[in-house]
């Protein structure tokens, strides 16, 4: 099958974000239970809001420190020369992947957020990249670094890429794994040698 366009996802991806997801949950919950964004939904509305807030604070900071991982800017390089399409998939804010693009020249003419679906694991925002992008989920890649990536990559139908890291070395739902982001255009030559 001909591959028409990869999905990344941002955080752990493209960039490192220093986020320090126990401390943010603490200071939002009071606890460091359970997945942020799932917990916001529990909250009544004024709670959540107050939350939010708190939570676009620290992904703002991120976003003005953070830094494109090995690899990324030859990958995208070449998915350009290859005229690939590209979207970037996040549970992150518009604002703080906006900051980060602008910070980092980085372009992706395609950026859906929170905002825009509801969050992965849900395969809505990979299926909304399909349809912006034009392309039928079996045309797409999906590279993540997360066991989320990987769930809304088979639920929403992609091939799913695993970029190994140390707190998630293999993914079950993972259709390849790739060490560092210099070795997807290997992968991606494997599957559709033009």
């Amino acid at each position: 099958m001909t591959i028409k366009g990869i999905i990344f996802d941002f955080d752990g991806v493209v960039v490192k974000l220093k986020l320090d997801f126990p401390a943010i949950k603490w200071e939002m919950f009071g606890s460091e239970e359970g997945f942020i964004l799932e917990r916001l939904e529990t909250l009544q509305r004024e709670e959540r809001q107050k939350a939010e807030a708190i939570l676009e604070r620290h992904e703002a900071r991120a976003a003005h420190e953070a830094e494109p991982l090995e690899g990324v800017l030859a990958c995208l390089a070449w998915m350009e020369e290859r005229g690939l399409k590209m979207a970037i998939v996040t549970r992150n804010s518009r604002r703080s992947i906006e900051t980060v693009k602008q910070k980092l020249g980085l372009f992706f003419p395609m950026v859906v957020t929170r905002e825009d679906a509801p969050p992965k694991p849900s395969p809505e925002p990979v299926l909304f990249a399909c349809r912006r992008m034009d392309l039928k989920p079996e045309e797409v890649l999906l590279v993540g670094d997360g066991e989320f990536d990987m769930l809304a990559g088979k639920r929403a139908g992609v091939r799913t890429v695993l970029l190994k890291n140390p707190a998630r070395p293999s993914s079950e739902h993972a259709d390849f794994t790739i060490n560092s982001l210099h070795e997807l255009a290997t992968l991606v030559e494997g599957i559709d040698p033009r």
